[in-house]
């Protein structure tokens, strides 16, 4: 017991110390670390009020405020601010910029971290000149998009994954996205391509996606298949199918689930691994939101 007691106190300490070395006063309460997603670390932070300061780190940081209101003093390179805090409230900073803040009770935060490659591919992706990425510091900005974007992200996050990867993946590219065009030194519009996919292309993917369905599927390797960047592709799905690349993954795995479950013996347990679904719970979720009834319904 003490053994396990010490065990305990001495990873609760590295975590410590590796969450102060990544400028964090204190380990994230959850993070998307084991989820695999694509260029962006998403975790949930809680502080206690006191002052923080945080060193300058290359990657380019959003936050998204989850607590009651609170009065916060935040400084950096381009001065200080003073304010009150409110929950929805998005901070964005920038690459290479130091900044210590106090609040006066505990704070509660999403922060969402990119690094600077992927923000510059995702800004190839769109067109954009990716030597110029350059994002706009700002505080305690209202900003619904990144709010709702967050907000998905931490739900996959106490999921475990539910979504797999390629919603993962979907989530940071929208995200970086946006902030591209909407808190860029210079905002960029994003070319609007007309049209979906060429009908070859979406049966390139609607077979690779049939053919894999037990396989963690990500954005990236859909979109390959169609020759495309994540951004457009996704665009071109949704105008072909009506669905997103994720909704399509969902839809077909549950499909095959309910084929598997009425045509074979296999457990509940077993079903769920062979169509791609971390867990047995994902696959109850998703069937009952289809069909309305547990898996073990449609039993043949």
């Amino acid at each position: 017991m003490i053994d396990t007691i010490r065990a305990h106190r001495e990873d609760t300490t590295r975590a410590r110390v590796l969450a102060r070395m990544e400028g964090n006063p204190d380990p994230p309460i959850l993070a998307s670390r084991s989820l695999g997603w694509n260029g962006l670390i998403a975790e949930r932070f809680r502080h206690a009020p006191t002052e923080h300061h945080f060193p300058a780190l290359p990657e380019n940081t959003v936050s998204l405020y989850l607590g009651q209101p609170v009065r916060s003093v935040r400084w950096s390179g381009g001065g200080m601010h003073e304010g009150i805090t409110k929950k929805g409230d998005v901070t964005v900073k920038a690459s290479g910029q130091p900044v210590g803040w106090h609040f006066d009770k505990d704070v509660d935060l999403l922060v969402m971290r990119f690094g600077p490659a992927f923000l510059a591919h995702v800004a190839e992706e769109n067109g954009l000149d990716a030597d110029a990425v350059e994002l706009r510091p700002s505080l305690d900005r209202r900003d619904d998009a990144v709010k709702h974007i967050g907000l998905a992200m931490l739900a996959e996050m106490e999921a475990g994954g539910a979504g797999g990867r390629v919603y993962g993946d979907a989530l940071a590219t929208a995200l970086a996205t946006h902030l591209l065009r909407n808190h860029g030194a210079s905002p960029q519009a994003a070319p609007d391509g007309r049209g979906g996919l060429p009908r070859s292309a979406l049966r390139r993917v609607t077979d690779f996606v049939n053919d894999n369905l037990s396989m963690d599927l990500g954005l990236s390797e859909m979109a390959g298949v169609a020759n495309l960047s994540r951004y457009h592709f996704s665009r071109q799905f949704k105008r072909s199918t009506g669905l997103t690349p994720h909704q399509y993954v969902i839809g077909r795995r549950v499909k095959r689930a309910r084929e598997l479950l009425s045509k074979t013996d296999l457990s509940v347990g077993d079903v769920a691994s062979v169509v791609g679904f971390t867990h047995q719970s994902h696959l109850a979720h998703h069937v009952r939101r289809q069909f309305g009834v547990a898996p073990s319904a449609l039993r043949g």
